[in-house]
């Protein structure tokens, strides 16, 4: 059974990250908008992206969490997480190799997945969250409330100034294990949200905060961090049961994989063919960004092996 609250948040988490990579996460990529309402709205929800899609992981995990056979939750993770990054990251490399027009070119390819391939970062980094979450679950560390706070606690801690390599994604597996512990925290701990009302009105209010009262940028800080994780607890209790945003979230990873794809395409494309407002462009590419990576779900779920290689599923399914 699925939840239709989850899966909308999922299909709100992927309009934020396609729209992020259309736009570009600074004027010299993506669309190239320097000033106006397109680059500040996606400067504002800096904060809100990436940590949400880890919370809502992190509710999941909570479902179905680890048992005691860990190795095949190992193996499940590996194959899930691992296989796409290196198979679709390494061809996302190459297009971008040899394709004009593209950004981010690769410059060491012997460093290729030891450094994380743009936004395949996040994969990799999830991983290392798994492989923690092991000795903390069979030790049943995250049992207690205030064991978990307090793991949590640390590494908001170790998350002040990020001064971590990149590294194997290690730099991003330090900023999203809060974000995962505070969504298991939810489901285990059934801790509930905000009535709808206060919750809308503190999401608002704080992402005002942040647009009036700050320059809107706050990266993996302390501050950061804490404006996100109170931004996924207030966004849960809006209670949100969007059918449209619950059917794009259902291909939420297909979507994380491959919108980079459709979005960097659909940009070369449409600046050979014509030219149009920044707006239509972003149109276009949020929905280019959001359909292509569906279809390639769907068509390779007919195939075992690209089941396997795309999308990191089991063969057997």
């Amino acid at each position: 059974m699925r939840d239709i609250r989850i899966d909308t948040l999922r299909g709100l988490a992927c309009i934020f990250l396609v729209g992020y990579h259309v736009i570009g996460n600074n004027p010299s990529n993506g669309l190239h908008i320097e000033s106006g309402f397109l680059r500040e709205i996606n400067d504002l929800l800096e904060t809100v992206r990436m940590p949400l899609f880890t919370f809502l992981s992190g509710m999941v995990y909570a479902y179905r969490p680890l048992s005691e056979n860990w190795p095949k939750f190992l193996k499940g993770k590996a194959r899930r997480l691992l296989t796409p990054m290196l198979v679709v990251g390494t061809l996302f490399a190459l297009i971008q190799a040899l394709v004009p027009g593209t950004n981010n070119k690769i410059d060491n390819w012997w460093l290729l997945h030891i450094y994380p391939v743009q936004h395949f970062w996040f994969v990799e980094a999830l991983f290392w969250v798994f492989i923690l979450i092991i000795p903390l679950e069979l030790n049943r560390l995250l049992n207690s409330r205030l064991v978990t706070v307090l793991i949590i606690a640390a590494f908001l801690a170790l998350a002040v100034g990020q001064p971590y390599t990149k590294l194997l994604a290690f730099k991003g597996f330090i900023y999203l294990t809060p974000f995962f512990l505070f969504g298991m925290s939810i489901v285990r701990f059934k801790i509930s949200p905000l009535p709808i009302l206060p919750s809308l009105l503190s999401f608002v209010g704080i992402m005002a905060a942040i647009y009036f009262l700050t320059d809107g940028v706050y990266g993996r800080s302390l501050m950061g961090c804490v404006i996100g994780m109170l931004s996924c607890y207030f966004l849960l209790g809006l209670k949100l049961r969007v059918t449209l945003l619950a059917r794009i979230g259902i291909y939420s990873y297909s979507i994380y994989i491959f919108h980079v794809f459709f979005t960097a395409a659909t940009r070369i494309i449409a600046n050979k063919l014509f030219s149009v407002p920044d707006e239509i462009n972003f149109v276009i590419g949020l929905l280019f960004g959001i359909m292509g990576p569906i279809a390639v779900y769907l068509v390779a779920k007919q195939y075992p092996l690209g089941q396997l290689l795309f999308l990191g599923e089991s063969q057997k399914k």
